[in-house]
């Protein structure tokens, strides 16, 4: 864990000039072994830098190249801050790297194995409204009662299965009410598989399942 109240740790040597301005913990992180490690961190203690400049020790000192860099976060302003310190500290590709949001990195996954996905190249993605949209028009082709089953609800419950990584044929539906939505669920999937489009929860749940089955293709 590092704070932010510690003074800049001064690097002896002829280090690098981003290193010179950690506290201690900050330098420790960055510069620990090229190994599995977990960082605590507050709330304003740097935790970006310490990311970013991480990054920078990595790529400087050859222990991984741009493409070889998987950094993930949970927002768009994140990501682009990340991005835009790395283009200060060194003057390297950042187009190689993967660095954005967990839906951004799925995105740009599915779309380069595209063709593994059984996607169409230029896939649509559906946002929450045209996610709702999309449920409704089910709903009105296969006459399903709208005060029983709101499509509100039904999207809820699509995205909670996606979330738990199942698929509607893995879902165990335990009463009647259940068992159609899991009916719909199925539906609905094949009509975004039809239709080339895909929502926030498949981006994930897709590109998880590439993974899992595609052992060349999750080593590289």
């Amino acid at each position: 864990m590092f704070s932010s109240s510690h003074p800049p740790f001064q690097v002896s040597g002829t280090g690098p000039t981003y290193l010179q301005n950690l506290n201690p913990e900050q330098y420790a992180a960055v510069t620990i072994a090229n190994s599995h490690a977990l960082v605590l961190a507050g709330a304003g203690s740097g935790k970006t830098r310490v990311l970013t400049t991480r990054i920078a020790w990595l790529l400087q000192t050859g222990q991984a190249s741009p493409s070889g860099i998987l950094a993930v976060t949970f927002t768009n302003k994140a990501a682009k801050e990340m991005l835009v310190r790395l283009s200060a500290l060194l003057p390297v590709n950042l187009r190689g790297m993967w660095i954005g949001t967990f839906h951004g990195i799925c995105n740009r996954f599915l779309r380069t194995h595209y063709q593994a996905a059984n996607l169409p190249q230029s896939f649509q993605i559906l946002d929450t409204q045209d996610q709702l949209s999309a449920v409704k028009r089910l709903c009105k082709q296969f006459n399903v009662d709208d005060e029983r089953f709101p499509a509100k609800q039904l999207s809820w419950f699509f995205a909670a299965c996606k979330e738990d990584g199942l698929r509607a044929k893995d879902v165990i539906a335990k009463d009647p009410d259940t068992r159609k939505k899991v009916e719909l669920y199925a539906l609905y999937e094949d009509q975004c598989q039809r239709e080339g489009v895909v929502d926030f929860g498949e981006l994930m749940l897709r590109s998880y399942e590439i993974l899992q089955a595609n052992a060349p293709l999750r080593e590289h």
